[in-house]
C-alpha cells in the first residue's frame, strides 16, 4: 500500500488532534514532529502500548534506536501532510493558529467507529505529548533533524 494513501489527511489530522488534546498550546516546531512519530508502524505500536510510559526523548531514542534511524527523512516527507492537517483542523475549528502555536479549540474524542488505527493514535498521544515536553531545540537535536 502506498505510504501516501496509508498516511492520508484523515490519519494525520487524527494524530495531531489526539496529541493536541494533551496541551493548552503546542508550538508549530513541535507539531511538525508528530507525524514522523506516528508514521513509523513499530514506533506507533510501542508508543500506543498502555504499559509504556516514556520519560524523555533521549531515553526513548537510546532504547529504540532502530525506530529513529530514518527520522530525518520521515520528518521531511511529512511536512506537506502536517501543513495540510493543521489547515484542515483549523477549518473544522478543532484548533487555531496563534503566534506560531497550535491552540486547541475543542478536544477530539476517540470513538470505536473511528477504527483500530485511530485507537492506536489516541493511545499513543499521551506518550507523544510526553516526548514533546522538551524544548524544540533539544527534540530536533536528539531526533537528528537536519535543518
Amino acid at each position: 500500500m502506498s505510504d501516501k494513501l496509508y498516511n492520508n489527511l484523515g490519519i494525520c489530522s487524527l494524530g495531531i488532534a489526539f496529541t493536541l488534546n494533551h496541551f493548552d498550546k503546542l508550538p508549530l516546531s513541535k507539531a511538525f514532529l508528530i507525524l514522523p512519530l506516528i508514521t513509523h508502524r513499530k514506533l506507533l505500536g510501542y508508543l500506543s502500548n498502555q504499559r509504556v510510559q516514556v520519560k524523555s526523548i533521549e531515553k526513548t531514542v537510546i532504547d529504540k534506536t532502530a525506530f529513529f534511524s530514518n527520522f530525518n527523512q520521515r520528518y521531511f516527507d511529512s511536512i506537506q501532510n502536517t501543513i495540510n492537517s493543521i489547515q484542515f483542523l483549523n477549518e473544522i475549528e478543532l484548533l487555531k493558529l496563534q503566534d506560531a502555536n497550535l491552540i486547541p479549540i475543542k478536544k477530539l474524542v476517540y470513538e470505536p467507529k473511528m477504527g483500530k488505527r485511530a485507537n492506536k493514535l489516541n493511545s499513543a498521544s499521551k506518550n507523544i505529548s510526553s516526548l514533546l515536553t522538551d524544548t524544540a531545540e533539544k527534540l530536533y537535536l536528539n531526533l537528528r533533524v537536519e535543518l
